[in-house]
């Protein structure tokens, strides 16, 4: 029997950051185990597949699905029907839960993904080796295999129109070693010589039961890959990858087990002899600190470690059905980060739009997460399918509106036809208007540009120590963009108009308004994204004086009313601003400048080294190195060559994603001849 197999991506265009399809990888391996006469073969990009299908014509297609590749994959499942109708199609991944898998539900999705034949349940391993034994028994049979349910698994019945089976409820595995590796095995080889990301899976499930989260839905209790396994692979990854510098490590809580500080030197060891990974993207266990921290340690530099919030309101925690640390915890884990010298890589999680949260609520625990130190990412909250918040009753509940915006990088034209994948994103509540959500999309583009990539962090802690906090300036901002006119309102208002983009009333219309040749060529030229990161490069490339002068206008307004002596402040002001611009590495025709020597009138770099807070007892004439190591070069060379495009915005956007933000900027010294 021969079977494809995909984890697809829209690699329309080459625009996408992408893992290794890991998921898949299980799926094939344990099925193997189970028949080695079964032939599979795996894909990532859908181009491929697509060509592979027309010239083999396998018995299953079967694909991953995720909110970010479900249209594409219809598109897929359209073609293998196009080429042969006896083609049995299977999907599988978290849009079908034990939350959701019921009749009506699944009916609503065949509707729209009508080329699918089968879904499966919950984790894919034994599901997907059910489905593969009984076609078999049936000789191949697709209708006979329609007819009937099959365990853990969903069915579009093509007998009775809009009929769907819903199978009984299959376990899943006891033991996870009963998967052989499918790195170990060789079956992910093909992979490392693509731009693709590793990823790792050391364990399963999650204690957790948030509303808004899929992960672990369908599982009991924690279950484990063997140690010995897991450092074999590992290994097998650092001394094979050459065109990623990152790797992912798919566990729901790292850090909740001991032998994750084992892991976690494993991994440090690669880095140490091969200088993969750079970076590692970790989801960190929110139970036990010391253990977290150990495990952090292990890291070295190469893991931020993240304390994810997602709210701090008790009555938003509620309903979420969330536990966190207290915010006391998380201020003594940064303070721990601080004397182990890794201060400054604490980051935590926020989402704007969770049921009870408030305008009020949300911008304090903004403040709070400042106040410690932590970088913050905000995220505004969509409606995951297979999850409890997606349910009619929560919806009606809590969400007043809602609206739909285009996936990042997730769009391109395949077999002819464009594809595009949307989000349904919340944008009002019962506690949160749609103005406020306006307010917040500039307000974390701030944030997240000023001060968790850490742009701007120097001209926010120093406005910080003269009074004015990081969330007040913010609001300034915004206050003098929506005023006055000038290039940064302008900036502003382009920002909001592309905000615009993300509340089309049903994902038609998003389709609709991209397919338009003029916007779907924006798309193509890769001036459209993710709008933090868009803007984020737009005013580094081309706004970057215009947005140091307003931030000045900012920061003399607040001194000049405050009486915070004046003519110092803003000259140590301006020399901060300086200081921050001159870091940026610079990158001409894909090319790194290495080094470089700029004179300043105060020594920031020894304030931003000490405890003490004013910054006038540094007025010290000093020139500064500014350069880059061999290793940060390799890092960076690595990714130019990556994320490569006629569009440096776009590769900038791409690069800056599961990566450490500190690789754009120099490391510095004072000049030689003033040591």
């Amino acid at each position: 029997m021969k079977i494809f197999l995909g984890d697809l991506v829209h690699t329309w265009e080459k625009k996408g950051v992408w893992t290794m399809p890991l998921n898949i990888g299980f799926v094939a391996s344990y099925a193997i185990s189970k028949d080695e006469n079964l032939e599979f073969r795996l894909f990532k990009d859908p181009e491929n597949m697509i060509e592979a299908i027309r010239a083999e014509s396998p018995d299953i297609v079967g694909l991953a699905h995720y909110v970010w590749n479900v249209n594409l994959n219809e598109k897929v499942f359209q073609v293998a029907k196009s080429q042969n109708r006896n083609i049995l199609t299977v999907g599988g991944g978290p849009c079908f839960t034990s939350q959701n898998s019921n009749k009506e539900d699944s009916r609503q999705f065949f509707k729209k993904q009508k080329h699918c034949d089968m879904y499966v349940i919950n984790q894919g391993e034994r599901g997907f080796f059910e489905i593969i034994s009984k076609f078999s028994n049936l000789g191949l049979t697709l209708l006979k295999m329609k007819s009937s349910p099959t365990l853990g698994c969903l069915t579009n019945n093509i007998i009775k129109k809009d009929e769907v089976l819903v199978g009984d409820n299959i376990d899943p595995l006891d033991d996870l070693n009963q998967i052989p590796s499918p790195y170990l095995t060789g079956i992910m080889d093909k992979f490392f010589d693509g731009p693709y990301i590793p990823i790792i899976e050391t364990n399963r499930s999650c204690p957790y039961r948030c509303t808004f989260c899929a992960w672990g839905i369908g599982t009991t209790k924690l279950k484990k890959f063997e140690e010995d396994r897991i450092n074999s692979e590992i290994e097998y990854i650092y001394k094979r990858c050459k065109n990623a510098t990152t790797l992912f490590i798919a566990d729901a809580n790292f850090g909740i087990l001991e032998r994750d500080i084992a892991f976690a030197e494993k991994i440090y060891t690669g880095h140490q002899e091969t200088g993969y990974p750079n970076h590692v993207a970790v989801q960190w266990s929110k139970g036990d600190v010391k253990k977290v921290l150990k495990t952090a340690e292990a890291f070295r530099d190469i893991a931020p470690i993240g304390a994810s919030l997602q709210s701090m309101s008790k009555d938003v925690l509620g309903v979420i059905k969330r536990r966190n640390l207290p915010i006391e915890k998380i201020s003594e884990f940064q303070k721990n980060l601080l004397e182990r010298g890794q201060g400054g890589k604490l980051f935590s999680e926020l989402i704007i739009g969770l049921p009870l949260e408030t305008k009020e609520s949300h911008i304090a625990a903004n403040r709070d997460l400042i106040n410690i130190g932590a970088e913050i990412w905000n995220y505004n909250l969509h409606l995951l399918p297979g999850t409890e918040m997606d349910s009619s009753e929560s919806r009606e509940k809590y969400f007043k509106k809602t609206g739909w915006r285009l996936h990042d990088n997730a769009f391109g034209i395949y077999d002819g036809d464009p594809v595009f994948e949307g989000q349904e994103v919340v944008l009002e509540t019962s506690t949160l208007q749609k103005k406020d959500f306006s307010y917040f999309r500039f307000f974390h583009f701030l944030q997240q540009f000023m001060w968790s990539k850490r742009w701007y962090h120097d001209y926010l802690v120093f406005l910080k120590d003269l009074g004015f906090h990081p969330v007040e300036v913010f609001d300034r901002i915004i206050a003098k963009c929506q005023e006055e006119i000038g290039e940064i309102p302008e900036v502003y208002g382009e920002f909001m108009n592309d905000y615009g983009l993300e509340s089309f009333g049903s994902f038609e219309d998003l389709s609709s308004f991209w397919e338009e040749s003029n916007n779907f060529n924006r798309l193509r030229s890769g001036n459209y994204g993710k709008l933090n990161m868009l803007y984020t490069y737009k005013i580094i490339l081309e706004h970057r004086k215009s947005f140091d002068k307003f931030l000045m206008e900012i920061a003399s307004e607040y001194i000049l009313e405050n009486n915070k002596n004046y003519e110092t402040s803003i000259s140590i002001c301006e020399d901060i601003l300086r200081f921050q611009s001159t870091m940026f590495v610079k990158i001409n025709d894909w090319e790194v400048c290495t080094e470089h020597i700029e004179t300043f009138s105060f020594d920031i770099l020894s304030w931003r080294l000490s405890k003490e807070t004013k910054a006038e007892l540094f007025k010290n004439k000093v020139k500064y190195r500014f350069f880059i190591d061999e290793s940060h070069q390799k890092v960076l060379d690595t990714q130019l060559r990556q994320f490569k495009s006629e569009n440096i915005n776009s590769a900038l956007r791409n690069m800056t994603v599961y990566t450490d933000s500190n690789q754009f900027f120099y490391s510095v010294d004072k000049a030689k001849e003033q040591e």
